[in-house]
């Protein structure tokens, strides 16, 4: 049977926010873009869904009161239940409280991975799920760590999978694979820190055919050793959208990336940047709509 699903990521919820930070993020319309994002991709009818993480903007540089964040917990976690489909949760940094960079609260109400969750969401899929923050402050730590306990569960995972006749989706909250401009600096902005370690697992474990990150807020779609790497821009701001996906039986491969119905909050979001910077944050038009035979599906 085809696979259809949703990956979204960056939502960055923050209520009554008195400013927006950084651009493209719109944190004064947080509300707006929470609440239009359930119904968006309801409307699409997919088979699950796919958080990439930071549904809000608790630690880290937002530093987001205790009572704002536990506000904050709540209107995510019912907003999400509003997905009609099986929804599977990647933590970011910003998900943690501010003051104890802890996930705990949170994890009550949205269901995280320890470490490394599998679920089957399809007869010849798996969906790895994977938490690069459980042996790490994720204020210090932005990126996430890959650790050797992440490696050998995914790598078990991969071996698991391709022994069952499956294919295995890694969720992930940073890149995994360096811009061509950042290959010499170990600790490059939006990647995973100790990313050598997954890149070599991704070489060698041929079950793990696809990879969905999001935190560094532009989309890109690249192959990594046959191994297909789809980033995804943010969706509190410019270009505001989410990624539809589309398996095939004969493993074709199709996206197209979906932009909120939000059209003010989506000028006023592109008016913060420069033309040239919002080309990054959109990617190129084959990094948002494409169309091929995954590499790996034999």
């Amino acid at each position: 049977m085809p696979v259809h699903f949703v990956f979204v990521t960056d939502s960055h919820h923050y209520p009554d926010a008195s400013e927006d930070f950084s651009a493209p993020k719109m944190l004064t319309q947080s509300q707006r873009v929470l609440d239009a994002m359930p119904a968006a991709i309801n409307a699409l009818n997919p088979d699950f869904v796919v958080h990439g993480g930071d549904l809000l903007c608790g630690g880290s540089s937002f530093e987001m009161p205790w009572d704002t964040y536990t506000r904050a917990v709540g209107e995510v976690a019912s907003t999400c239940s509003r997905f009609q489909a099986p929804t599977y949760h990647v933590p970011g940094n910003h998900d943690s409280d501010a003051q104890q960079a802890s996930y705990d609260l949170f994890a009550q109400h949205i269901p995280i991975p320890e470490i490394l969750d599998i679920v089957n969401v399809g007869p010849r899929w798996r969906l790895a799920v994977a938490n690069v923050y459980h042996d790490c402050c994720p204020i210090s730590k932005p990126c996430g760590i890959w650790t050797e306990a992440l490696d050998q569960a995914l790598r078990n995972a991969a071996r698991t999978a391709e022994a069952d006749g499956r294919a295995l989706i890694l969720g992930i909250h940073p890149w995994v694979v360096p811009h061509e401009s950042q290959w010499d600096n170990p600790e490059a902005p939006g990647v995973i820190l100790e990313g050598r370690r997954i890149r070599e697992t991704i070489k060698t474990h041929p079950a793990l055919s696809m990879i969905l990150t999001g935190h560094y807020h532009r989309n890109r779609i690249s192959l990594f050793h046959d191994c297909l790497i789809l980033d995804t821009a943010c969706l509190i701001g410019y270009p505001m959208g989410f990624r539809e996906i589309w398996i095939e039986e004969d493993g074709t491969f199709r996206t197209r990336f979906h932009r909120l119905d939000l059209p003010d909050v989506l000028k006023t979001s592109y008016a913060r940047s420069t033309p040239e910077e919002n080309a990054v944050w959109a990617g190129r038009p084959e990094d948002r709509d494409a169309e091929m035979s995954l590499p790996r599906w034999r």
